[in-house]
């Protein structure tokens, strides 16, 4: 089984690198907005869910009627917040029989119900869980940006727990967002879990950088990659790169690296590194069920309800048609978010196997 949705993923990767299909293959679902954060790079936590957001219902409607993703993020805010999660990752996978990948991030700031939760996704039998705990700092400077006293101590919590009981299809990374506020921080954040935890190498982390976004972080007042520190962001992505040419080989470590290496040049003024596969590949949707192409790109394509929950008459519609256009003609804002840029990248395989590998 789990060969066949890698093939099903493949052939929809090569898709996207022959044309740009109306069938996206990955989708960022925001579950709620509800977070118990208080970061400072983001501004979800202090914005209320829609008041009629997806119910249960309308969301087996969607998947329904719409059955070929082959990767699936359950984001939020804070995810696992969100009661009746399981239920809703048991939707995603009784009507997703091409899914690969499901993923979760999560703050870990109530780990007791997030390793709860956790189990009860795993319980469901997912062809390859990946959860990834957010850190931002050492422990002083992650709990002060995240506005939570004792978050850094819940994270390696989490971790130690699944540690105690690993599970064959489940993964456990650290993500770690650079800004203007934790650039300089992230050799000292490594080093910091490893003194707990010998074994976490740079293969169980990831980076990525910080954005604004009107109608998904709502944090367009907060700082992000400020110019005046863009030496520090590459010297960062790249300190990071060289550690992750140990493990090199590894497919998610090369595709972390594709990342990076493009990261290098968004940080120095590429406002988009290859052509954007957003809406083609990959799309997100709120909870109130309002489709955009990205996190990033406040345009909406559509709603769910408006199309009875039929993802891909939404996706025929002249809005969601006009929106591909755009992209294609490179008329989006430009970012550079790993939700978009690693199906982006999925999606242009021949530029980025022949970029090189990153540099010592």
């Amino acid at each position: 089984m789990s060969l066949l949705r890698s093939l099903h993923l493949a052939h929809a990767i090569a898709r996207s690198n022959l044309d740009r299909p109306r069938t996206p293959y990955k989708l960022t679902f925001v579950v709620t907005r509800r977070c118990n954060s208080r970061c400072r790079h983001c501004d979800i936590w202090n914005q209320s869910d829609p008041p009629d957001p997806l119910c249960l219902a309308e969301i087996e409607t969607f998947f329904k009627k719409y059955p070929g993703f082959s990767w699936i993020d359950l984001t939020g805010g804070e995810p696992f917040l969100r009661p009746d999660l399981p239920d809703l990752a048991a939707l995603a996978l009784r009507h997703s029989p091409r899914l690969y990948h499901l993923h979760l991030p999560t703050n870990a700031v109530s780990p007791t119900l997030t390793i709860q939760r956790i189990h009860a996704i795993l319980a469901l039998d997912p062809p390859l869980l990946t959860i990834t705990l957010s850190l931002d700092g050492p422990p002083e400077q992650h709990d002060t940006l995240r506005g939570v006293p004792g978050n850094w101590r819940h994270c390696l919590e989490v971790y130690h727990h699944f540690q105690r009981h690993p599970h064959p299809r489940l993964q456990l990374f650290f993500g770690f967002t650079l800004s203007d506020d934790t650039v300089g921080t992230l050799t000292r954040t490594m080093q910091a879990v490893r003194e707990r935890f010998p074994d976490a190498s740079p293969k169980v982390w990831h980076l990525n950088l910080a954005h604004h976004s009107a109608h998904y972080y709502g944090n367009l007042n907060t700082p992000a990659l400020s110019q005046a520190n863009r030496q520090a962001f590459q010297d960062e992505i790249s300190g990071f790169l060289t550690l992750k040419r140990r493990v090199w080989p590894d497919p998610v470590a090369f595709l972390e690296s594709r990342y990076l290496t493009y990261a290098l040049d968004f940080i120095q003024g590429t406002r988009h590194p290859m052509p954007c596969r957003a809406l083609t590949s990959s799309l997100f949707i709120a909870p109130d069920g309002t489709c955009f192409p990205c996190s990033i790109w406040d345009r909406p394509v559509g709603h769910l309800r408006d199309h009875a929950g039929d993802l891909n008459a939404l996706l025929a519609s002249a809005s969601a048609r006009r929106t591909r256009e755009t992209i294609a003609q490179n008329g989006c804002p430009g970012c550079w978010t790993p939700c978009d840029a690693l199906p982006t990248i999925l999606g242009n395989l021949l530029p980025s196997l022949f970029r090189g590998r990153p540099p010592p």
